[in-house]
């Protein structure tokens, strides 16, 4: 039964945090925890009386269910990602050419590849060793990572989701990217274009759009955003430009200041992979919004979900280091206790 209580509490606290703090990776961790403690649960109780499950056809799709849930979060998840990672690295390598940002998913597809196939086929990971105790190490801190990104990924789509089109906005701020001359480019397009369907279906709400000028840029983001925004048939009046913003905390610091109602309920719009990052900076900042994700090719978005995961373990790398340091000394006190 302790496994069934387990899953209660971090259902419990899922739900908490959902009411509460749902600009949150825990939403995702918790979530992702609770699959997993139900799957135990689910999996020692069927050990435990295989007649009663056999007999009990509801109980036995949900085993099943979870089961498939665990494998693939277990074993299809890291697998899966890491093709997608490969075949997207290597499009956005021939499309945009050899930059550190730009080889983040190929790096870390070739390293799920070394570690789940290369390694083990090379020699005997069960066999006591230094080698195979630094296989294990590797492959403890890469499940960290995989379950990280895993709860990353997953609190984003959580913050994404809103069974109601109209949300009371009074704002809709469309965070900026560049521009190629006077013309949006197609990523920062799919921001407007989603940021313009937010605000009509927000009725009385007011546009923002965000963004500074570049050096090579002939005009700020946030005016070639509002131009175009204004040609396809938002009312100019509608339409505020913010164009001194030079990165993401500006955005939405000098965008809160254009604000003149009291306490306004705004949205943030940008690329699907930037949302919760772009949330947590918002949450940081005090800023009361909620997120809206556009969508974006699939080659580039999973190597721009890499570097918003890189700065969002950038932000929390103090959290982040402490957990490692945790990991590594827990590993270290197993080995000194079982070294055979």
């Amino acid at each position: 039964m302790i496994w069934l209580y387990l899953f209660l509490i971090s259902f419990a606290m899922w739900l908490i945090v959902m009411k509460a703090a749902r600009r949150s990776v825990q939403s995702g961790f918790l979530l992702l925890l609770s699959i997993l403690l139900l799957g135990i649960f689910m999996f020692s109780w069927a050990t435990s009386d295989p007649e009663w499950f056999s007999e009990h056809l509801l109980f036995h799709l949900l085993l099943d269910l979870e089961l498939i849930l665990l494998a693939a979060i277990l074993i299809v998840y890291p697998l899966v990602l890491g093709l997608l990672f490969l075949v997207g690295g290597v499009i956005i390598l021939k499309r945009e050419g050899l930059r550190f940002t730009n080889v983040l998913s190929v790096g870390l597809a070739l390293a799920l590849l070394l570690f789940d196939i290369v390694i083990p086929w090379l020699f005997d990971v069960m066999k006591p060793g230094i080698l195979t105790y630094i296989y294990w190490y590797m492959t403890l801190i890469s499940l960290y990572f995989i379950f990280q990104l895993a709860s990353f990924g997953l609190a984003g789509l959580l913050n994404t989701l809103h069974i109601k089109k109209d949300q009371h906005l009074d704002y809709v701020v469309v965070l900026g990217c560049a521009v190629r001359g006077e013309k949006l480019t197609p990523l920062l397009k799919s921001r407007v274009d989603k940021g313009i369907s937010v605000y009509r279906d927000n009725p009385g709400s007011k546009l923002i759009m965000s963004g500074g000028q570049g050096d090579d840029e002939p005009l700020p983001e946030g005016r070639a955003m509002a131009l175009y925004a204004i040609s396809v048939g938002v009312p100019s009046e509608d339409v505020i430009s913010e164009e001194q913003s030079r990165s993401t905390e500006e955005n939405l610091l000098l965008s809160s200041r254009l604000m003149v109602r009291d306490k306004p309920r705004f949205a943030l719009v940008t690329s699907s992979y930037h949302v919760m990052r772009s949330l947590l900076i918002a949450r940081r900042l005090k800023l009361s919004c909620i997120g809206y994700g556009a969508r974006t090719k699939l080659y580039f978005a999973l190597n721009a979900f890499l570097r918003e995961y890189a700065g969002y373990f950038r932000d929390s790398r103090k959290k982040r280091l402490l957990h490692l340091s945790l990991i590594t000394a827990l590993y270290m006190l197993f080995l000194l206790t079982f070294p055979g």
